[in-house]
């Protein structure tokens, strides 16, 4: 049997490039190939050059980063826009992994570490989090997405039978536009968790990443105000594979 493979898809704002592969190099403790997006627009990346790819490769350490895969992008969607591209670039690498860990940059690893960062990015790759991720995986085929339990939070409020956020109309839309007829209206606030490949694949074969893409706001767009499809998508990111019949656990 085949020792499980991953892919990672990273969005980067904040830079500090080499210290994040490695963060990865030392993490991570199966295969996996880094689909890295930049976000090209952030005042953070503006004095990245050509010689970029050549010090991320200098970075890598240990024998898990197998392959790094570098795109650049402008900031639409956030980190959901980043991570449309990186889906994208996956389908067209043919990339065969059993899983794959959507991540993005809050602040610099090496830089600021404060309790945001620890809870919502640094424990989902921590070696006890991806071991114990991975036996649940191969222990109940119905879950199809893995999360630190205080990043699971529900989009509905029963008692109003109605979404809760400042999105329901922009969701309403989308899960009608995109066929989700799920019950269970959890999600991964964040979207930083780990997923099946194969659910989450073979959706976006149907429903081309960029053209989703093209469909976010551009900018730092909030939503205590107005909803907003980016911030809509971060909920449908965990219904689509709940609409292919997996649920979410957390750990």
């Amino acid at each position: 049997m085949n020792p499980p493979s991953c892919s990672i898809f990273f969005h980067n704002y904040y830079g500090r490039h080499e210290d994040w592969i490695r963060l990865f190099s030392q993490k991570i403790g199966i295969a996996f190939t880094l689909f890295y997006n930049i976000t090209d627009d952030s005042l953070y990346n503006l004095e990245d050059d050509h010689r970029l790819m050549d010090r991320l490769q200098q970075a890598i350490s240990g024998p898990w980063l197998k392959k790094i895969v570098l795109r650049r992008s402008p900031n639409q969607g956030k980190d959901i826009g980043g991570k449309l591209v990186l889906l994208d670039t996956c389908l067209h690498e043919q990339e065969n992994s059993e899983y794959s860990i959507f991540l993005h940059d809050k602040k610099s690893p090496y830089k600021i570490q404060n309790q945001e960062w620890k809870d919502k990015l640094f424990r989902i790759i921590e070696p006890s989090f991806a071991e114990k991720a991975m036996v649940s995986f191969a222990k109940n085929k119905e879950i199809g997405i893995i999360a630190g339990s205080d990043s699971i939070y529900n989009e509905y409020d029963y008692s109003q039978q109605a979404f809760i956020s400042n999105n329901r109309s922009q969701l309403i839309q989308l899960r009608s536009g995109f066929a989700i007829d799920s019950t269970d209206y959890r999600y991964v606030a964040g979207t930083m968790f780990w997923v099946r490949s194969l659910p989450l694949l073979d959706f976006f074969r149907r429903y081309p990443p960029l053209e989703i893409r093209k469909t976010l706001e551009k900018g730092n767009i909030m939503d205590e105000t107005s909803g907003s499809n980016t911030h809509a998508w971060e909920r449908m990111l965990s219904w689509l594979i709940f609409a292919q019949g997996y649920t979410i656990k957390g750990l």
